[in-house]
């Protein structure tokens, strides 16, 4: 990490003047202090900056200018202590100085300088026919109203990564909702846009029809100032929601001198100073402790109440919901193998069978991707298509592609909808897994998340005339691509299934295996699979 230590800045309870000189005293070279904020505030702490430093004050003998960069707080944090070399750093949360203490060991967030919450924000007129300002909002609308509401990309914006963290803490964790946390999960995928910059812009140009989009209560206000015509509002969820809390971060080096360590703590200091704090209310930020400017309120779009404040979640959260995005998000490449073979056909304490079980899940999975998605699929027992044990039910091709004369879609679904009429003989696993990794390999999309999923509820009974574990384990180990990866993520249904030979035909392919042991449970873990088709690391 090139040496660099980030530190604490100590500044609420130290007055600047308590490191300052007289500010009367001429500075003949100012030494700029560099500081990189986010986009949103960086513009409101250059201009008080400019006050700050006119006439530049003297700490411990240093003359100080201050220079401040807009920088994106993600893009921040993934370069600490590599290309970052500002002496201050105010990202717009503490999420991100949480997620770079992995990158750049201890990373301690100091004090806000100021918040503001994560609000749903519509043009005014699409809001007063929902009932704003009274209306009850909550996170499970932005959910049913996928396709009308979108987000910004939250690998690159922490307005998208709060909304999908708040999203996924406001909802059940039942396997109704869950599911449906995926599913409009994939939906806003489709619709996602690069900034917060780009939603504004879409109010602007047609409000009539612009979608819905989360952001900070700021660039509400902002927005107002700038375009008074399109007036935008803020919904504020009834669950509660994040707050950016802007916290200040020093960057420090084996080089900093005492005097700049105490340079950039007087203009933290500085920064909490009623002056500064009624700049920054007056570009539409609220005091760190949530208090807005005096006539803050629905003429601005925004309420003057704080919301209440979900807990900012901790980096495990961040990164494991990002993964799920990162997954949903990128087009695919996909084999489905599903087995056929007579014990699929036995019925579960309802009646209802394990392979009926496993279609609907398959549908319920096939309405996750988008028309610019590869599937196929498989369905395999012994000697299935002689001298083959699987049989092509639907060939790899794009959902948006036409194959018997229907989109390939509709050929999926139907094809689903033929496998409890077809189900007979054992198992022939070990020989299928090969053939499907072979048939993916051979038509690799470089473009696309490329795998396999299987799903069975038994073990190999294709001895003798099959290949064995160890020759399939040491041939998947031999063909596998680094560069070109195909995990193959297999799914074990009921306590038949060979979970360890399943798992280990996941970990030569860098995949994982799940198991449902009660097969009414075949939907989650297979909507869990898809989630997690990214290749993992060891891939």
């Amino acid at each position: 990490m090139g040496g660099v230590a980030l530190a604490l800045v100590v500044a609420g309870a130290v007055g600047a003047n308590a490191f300052l000189t007289d500010r009367s005293s001429r500075c003949e070279q100012a030494a700029p202090l560099a500081v990189v904020a986010d986009p949103a505030i960086a513009p409101t702490l250059s201009q008080f900056a400019e006050s700050y430093a006119d006439p530049a004050p003297a700490v411990n003998g240093l003359c100080i200018g201050v220079e401040v960069t807009p920088r994106a707080s993600a893009e921040v944090a993934a370069g600490l202590g590599d290309d970052v070399t500002a002496d201050l750093w105010v990202p717009d949360s503490s999420l991100w100085t949480r997620q770079g203490t992995a990158a750049a060991g201890t990373v301690t967030a100091g004090e806000s300088v100021a918040a503001s919450p994560l609000v749903v924000v519509a043009p005014r007129a699409a809001a007063e026919q929902l009932g704003w300002p009274d209306a009850v909002f909550s996170w499970s609308s932005v959910i049913e109203s996928a396709g009308t509401a979108t987000i910004t990309d939250p690998i690159t914006t922490g307005e998208g990564l709060a909304t999908l963290l708040a999203v996924g803490a406001t909802v059940g964790t039942d396997e109704a909702d869950r599911t449906r946390l995926v599913q409009a999960m994939t939906a806003v995928a489709r619709s996602a846009l690069p900034d917060v910059a780009a939603a504004y812009r879409q109010l602007t140009n047609d409000p009539a029809t612009a979608p819905l989009f989360t952001a900070t209560e700021q660039s509400v206000v902002a927005h107002n100032v700038e375009d008074a015509e399109n007036p935008a509002v803020a919904f504020y969820p009834a669950e509660g929601t994040f707050v950016f809390d802007y916290p200040t971060v020093a960057i420090t080096n084996a080089d900093t001198s005492t005097a700049r360590s105490d340079a950039v703590a007087a203009f933290v200091a500085a920064l909490h100073e009623p002056q500064a704090v009624a700049h920054l209310q007056e570009a539409g930020f609220r005091a760190p402790g949530g208090e807005p400017r005096e006539e803050a309120g629905v003429v601005d779009g925004i309420q003057a109440d704080m919301p209440t404040a979900l807990p900012t979640p901790d980096p495990t959260q961040a990164a494991q919901i990002l993964r799920q995005w990162s997954a949903l998000s990128i087009d695919s490449q996909m084999l489905a193998v599903v087995d056929i073979s007579g014990s699929m056909d036995e019925q579960v304490d309802d009646g209802v069978t394990r392979i009926q079980l496993t279609r609907d899940a398959a549908k319920t999975a096939l309405a996750l991707f988008p028309p610019t998605s590869a599937i196929g699929l498989w369905a395999f027992s012994v000697e299935r298509d002689p001298p083959n044990d699987y049989v092509e039910l639907v060939p790899i091709g794009l959902l948006s592609e036409q194959v018997g004369g229907v989109p390939r879609q509709q050929a999926l679904v139907a094809a689903a909808d033929s496998l409890p009429a077809i189900t007979d003989g054992g198992t022939a696993l070990y020989d299928t897994v090969l053939a499907a990794f072979r048939t993916v390999r051979a038509g690799y999309d470089p473009e696309k998340i490329n795998s396999v999923v299987l799903l069975t509820d038994g073990r190999n009974e294709d001895d003798p005339d099959g290949i064995d574990l160890e020759t399939l384990l040491t041939t998947l180990r031999t063909e596998v691509d680094p560069a070109r990866p195909i995990p193959v993520i297999t799914i074990g249904m009921g306590p038949g299934a060979d979970m360890d030979a399943l798992t280990q035909i996941s970990e030569a392919t860098g995949a994982q295996a799940y198991q449902a042991e009660d097969p009414r449970d075949i939907q989650q873990v297979f909507l869990d699979a898809m989630v997690d088709r990214q290749c993992r690391p060891n891939c």
